[in-house]
């Protein structure tokens, strides 16, 4: 395997795991808004407690950023491998 291809895999794998850590987040963001309502608020580990508007914000934001990045690598990961030498099947038939 290559190292541009490893590069994109590596990419890729974080961004799922930071795609379903923030599904994970938005399913706790939703309990706390049913059980609490507006006055409800969300401690992030670095950023500190926020309102829900903020949390839903962040939140979602990340889930998009998490998903461009993952159809990217996918899409330059399908760049980094070789095409290969078109028509050798055919070649290799005539012989």
């Amino acid at each position: 395997m290559m190292m541009a291809e490893a590069k994109w895999l590596i990419l890729f794998g974080i961004a799922c795991y930071g795609f379903g850590a923030l599904s994970v987040t938005a399913d706790e963001l939703y309990g706390i808004a049913q059980f609490y309502g507006t006055n409800g608020v969300y401690y992030f580990p670095i950023i500190g407690a926020r309102g829900l508007w903020d949390a839903w914000v962040y939140v979602f934001t990340g889930l998009g950023i998490c998903f461009f990045i993952c159809t990217f690598s996918v899409l330059m990961l399908q760049r980094a491998r070789p095409t290969g030498k078109r028509g050798s099947r055919s070649e290799a038939n005539l012989e």
